[in-house]
């Protein structure tokens, strides 16, 4: 982590998909088209689907050029991101452009998919080496469960739009499929969710369920037996499937202010042994720093015995 004192980059963090990450956070906390039961960052405040600037493009760019050069030592991927949905961001081609003059490694894009219908979303996304979109539901009725999406959106306008752009984009497009027991964990709408894949072309699919504490708490975490069923049930038809588990890679930093570390937990949730590993440090000094936050700023999120730790 070397990102004290930036505005929009974050990282070097561990990815369960993408491995040793930078990411650069172009929309605000939280603005984004869908208000997912599982999502990590939290709750949306401001749901929307129409594209806007949220802040001066150049100024992101100016950032990431300082920064590059003190992280990019074994970094596997550039993620553009946000505490909300990227695509949300209007400059987001002219972003990922920029970024690609400078960064050596593949710059990449995490998106919730659900702006695939405009043209010239998949327009700019294609200027990206990796698409990650979702495909959490087939029907609308399970959108609406696990993704609580704004008004106007249709699921199946919005998988139509994934299939559309997967045949037309030529670098890696990795898919997601996140389940919660008991709302998307059922065989039926995997079935159909293998469907529309199956029209699509991408490298893979990455199955994955709730591992840190969610926005809502009916998102429950499906078990690793089933996580695995999952995958042999999308294997046998014909889809190219790996479950993702909650692994943490060891980056060996070796170092942590407070302020990085109060950087990374602003971002996302971490427990004292992401935090450890991330930086390489002992746990007992990431116990020591984080005694330090005042109580007020500090949230202690618990899930399955574990506590999981996010500035307010």
């Amino acid at each position: 982590m070397k990102t004290k004192g930036y505005r929009f980059l974050f990282g070097p963090v561990p990815s369960r998909r993408l491995g040793r990450s930078l990411g650069i956070d172009i929309v605000p906390s939280k603005v984004c088209s869908l208000n997912c039961i599982y999502c990590e960052v939290g709750r949306t405040t401001l749901c929307a689907v129409s594209r806007q600037r949220f802040n001066d493009p150049d100024e992101i760019i100016n950032e990431f050029s300082q920064c590059y050069s003190s992280v990019e030592h074994g970094l596997d991927i550039v993620t553009v991101t946000g505490s909300g949905e990227p695509t949300l961001c209007s400059d987001l081609g002219y972003i990922i452009r920029e970024i690609k003059k400078i960064s050596k490694v593949p710059v990449g894009v995490l998106t919730n998919s659900t702006l695939f219908t405009d043209p010239k979303v998949r327009e700019e996304l294609m200027e990206a080496d990796v698409v990650v979109p979702s495909i959490d539901a087939a029907t609308q009725e399970t959108f609406k469960k696990v993704c609580i999406p704004h008004p106007s959106l249709n699921i199946e306008d919005i998988n139509e739009a994934v299939v559309t752009f997967s045949q037309e984009y030529q670098g890696r497009l990795l898919i997601e499929i996140l389940l919660c027991e008991g709302i998307n964990d059922n065989f039926d709408e995997l079935g159909k969710i293998a469907d529309i894949i199956k029209r699509c072309r991408y490298e893979k699919v990455q199955l994955n369920t709730v591992h840190r504490p969610p926005a809502f708490s009916s998102a429950k975490t499906v078990s690793g037996s089933f996580l695995l069923e999952a995958a042999l049930f999308l294997s046998a038809r014909g889809i190219k499937v790996e479950p993702v588990s909650n692994y943490i890679k060891d980056f060996s930093g070796g170092s942590m202010t407070r302020a990085e570390l109060e950087r990374l937990i602003s971002m996302r949730p971490c427990s004292v042994s992401d935090i450890s590993m991330v930086f390489g440090v002992p746990k007992e000094d990431v116990e020591t720093v984080l005694s330090e936050i005042p109580s007020e700023k500090l949230e202690i999120r618990d899930m399955d015995g574990v506590n999981f730790y996010f500035m307010k």
